[in-house]
């Protein structure tokens, strides 16, 4: 900018100052610049006196005679960064149609100067009209790359105004080899919005089946674009909710999901201003990101018997689901998405009386809360569902609540009452041995007094149990070829596995199965350092990982480990548990599971308070069963 400012100064009467110079002179100035970057640098500069008269003029002059491609697009960009007084746009706008309406310019350049047509009639609605015309009007032999960036343009405007004739030309553009991927992405986007303002579930699924289909295409007729592949596996999200409910297995998909999201957003390093149409794809992304990461998370708390964040699991993801309009979208009436989502997400509440608990007690610690109004209506809805369920179809899966209340009423505990009936809802075979082993275990707590006056330390010992021996269960029954994390238990030469083996393998077994109020070495606990740390609605135990390869049974190691665990619990609650990598070699052969998992009690010297230490042994050294002898 110093050679203009130079050039000002010799032809303005040594003024540097373009709102106090003559457009002539201004004018005159700027016709000495080199053409190219040099005019394009002038150009921006002068911008910032855009409100002044003479320098509008030269603007305009400079818009009329640039046909350097880059330069324009400079030009462009710098419309963009700077709020276009009302009179500037329409002269501005009749220069750049000039550029981009003559077939004889570089396709880049006309791009731009589209580009920038649009941007000054943002805010004229009558600059959109004529804009909409001249777009009508284009020829399906004009250059490709021009044609490929009208896609973008036409997809830009249609999300303000939508127009069948727009929605013609896109799909005429799609059958185009170098703008088809564009094409195909710009309606795909149209259906989505279509599918936002959708009046009913029917309209909704058409619009985002239709959706799903034009994404495949971008997809398929392009080098794998990652606004695509975003917005595809987003539509897919929502169609396995039509297809399959809430499925816990949703969750499964959220790296892949992670992953196209960072990839979209390293693609999409914006080329243009938050106010730009252009821009508004690039903002959707956030909100249907948002809608199926809160699907596949509200999908895997469902399939949990308990919630241990239950102010998470309600305000963020249950909440955002039942209301996806407002709560995600920010929008004031999305009927058919809300009536579809909150028919999905009743169908999942409604499997476990539990839910419904949570809820009231939500609603009673949080009767000033800002959402607790939607809450109550969410609430008021599951239970009039779960009633009417129960008359219309008296034995399908909707019973659960019901099932639950008549084996409570016999004399189950609530919580077996649930595991029976959460089996069998699942149409899964249980195992009898199994269940009657954490009958036997969950008994020998019933005198304990932190089980026995607090529900919250009842279900979280009733949690953890059942945790605990889906653990031994499967680490006594998966091999090597099906999970190769296993080896460690089969390892019998050489360096043998060592308990941080265990711990981490049962770490990663809480994460798999969503229990995520954990930690493992955690300092300060008892003035030492516990293997895992749980908490639970301000419970707190803890889980001691040790080896030991002289084990005759669970008592001696209660004997020699129980202190320990101890230790740690002198401020919680009055129970733990020793989780042990048996390094006793049996020949290969492991013991029943029966044998590895009681309840042994502890009082530590010089006190008076008994704990109850739940013993559980994971046998290492193991042969497989052809092996044995």
């Amino acid at each position: 900018m110093e050679y203009l400012i130079e050039l000002l100064r010799a032809d303005a009467d040594g003024s540097s100052d373009p709102g106090s110079v003559s457009a002539e002179r201004l004018l005159s100035a700027v016709q000495k610049l080199a053409p190219g970057a040099d005019r394009a640098d002038g150009f921006c500069w002068l911008t910032r006196w855009i409100s002044e008269t003479s320098v509008q003029s030269v603007l305009l002059e400079m818009l009329a005679w640039t046909d350097d491609a880059p330069a324009l697009a400079e030009m462009v960009d710098c419309l963009e960064r700077i709020e276009i007084p009302a009179g500037f746009a329409k002269p501005a706008w009749k220069n750049l149609y000039s550029h981009f309406e003559d077939q004889s310019n570089n396709s880049w350049g006309r791009s731009q100067a589209l580009r920038g047509a649009m941007l000054l009639s943002q805010e004229n609605a009558v600059l959109v009209r004529n804009l909409q015309a001249s777009i009508l009007d284009v020829s399906m032999d004009d250059d490709p790359r021009f044609l490929r960036h009208v896609a973008k343009v036409v997809g830009a405007i249609m999300h303000r105004y939508p127009d069948a004739d727009f929605n013609l030309l896109l799909e005429r553009l799609a059958t185009l080899e170098l703008a088809a991927d564009e094409a195909c992405l710009e309606i795909g986007l149209a259906k989505l919005r279509e599918g936002l303002a959708a009046p009913s579930e029917d309209a909704l699924w058409s619009a985002l089946v239709s959706a799903k289909k034009w994404f495949e295409q971008s997809l398929e007729r392009s080098e794998r674009r990652p606004d695509a592949k975003l917005y595809l596996l987003c539509t897919t999200f929502l169609l396995t909710v039509r297809d399959d409910g809430l499925r816990a297995d949703m969750k499964d998909r959220l790296p892949e999901l992670k992953t196209a999201a960072i990839e979209y957003t390293a693609f999409a390093q914006m080329r243009h201003a938050s106010h730009s149409w252009l821009a508004v794809s690039s903002k959707e992304r956030f909100h249907w990101l948002s809608m199926a990461t809160k699907l596949a998370a509200l999908a895997h708390s469902l399939s949990k018997e308990v919630w241990l964040n239950v102010a998470l699991v309600i305000e963020d993801e249950l909440l955002s689901i039942f209301y996806p309009g407002s709560e995600v979208f920010g929008l004031l009436s999305t009927p058919g998405l809300d009536a579809s989502m909150q028919d999905a997400a009743i169908r999942g509440l409604r499997e476990r009386r539990y839910y419904l608990q949570a809820l009231d007690e939500w609603l009673q610690v949080n009767v000033d809360h800002g959402k607790a109004r939607a809450i109550a209506e969410l609430r008021e809805t599951l239970e009039r569902s779960v009633e009417g369920s129960l008359h219309r179809r008296p034995f399908d899966d909707t019973t659960t609540s019901q099932l639950v209340e008549v084996l409570i009423d016999v004399g189950f505990s609530e919580a077996t009452a649930k595991l029976g009936v959460s089996e069998l809802r699942m149409h899964v075979d249980a195992d009898v041995m199994v269940a009657e082993l954490w009958q036997r275990v969950i008994d020998q707590f019933a005198t304990q007094p932190d089980y026995s006056l607090f529900p919250d330390a009842r279900m979280l010992v009733e949690a953890l149990i059942n945790l605990l021996l889906r653990f031994l269960a499967a680490r006594s029954n998966v091999g090597v070829s099906t999970d190769p994390a296993a080896s460690y238990l089969f390892q019998r030469n050489g360096e043998l596995p060592v308990e941080h083996d265990l711990q981490l393998d049962f770490l990663k077994f809480l994460h798999a199965a969503g229990l995520t109020s954990f930690q493992a070495e955690a300092r300060d606990r008892g003035g030492g350092r516990a293997d895992i740390d749980i908490r639970f609605r301000g419970v707190n135990t803890i889980i001691e990982v040790k080896k030991d390869g002289n084990v005759p049974d669970n008592a001696t190691l209660a004997k020699r480990y129980a202190g320990q665990a101890t230790g740690y619990l002198t401020t919680g609650v009055r129970f733990g548990f020793l989780l042990v990598l048996d390094l006793t070699d049996r020949k290969g052969h492991q013991q029943q599971i029966s044998e590895r998992i009681t309840v042994e009690r502890k009082t530590p010297a010089g006190s008076d308070t008994e704990y109850l230490i739940v013993v559980a042994r994971v046998q290492a050294l193991r042969k497989t069963p052809h092996e044995l002898k």
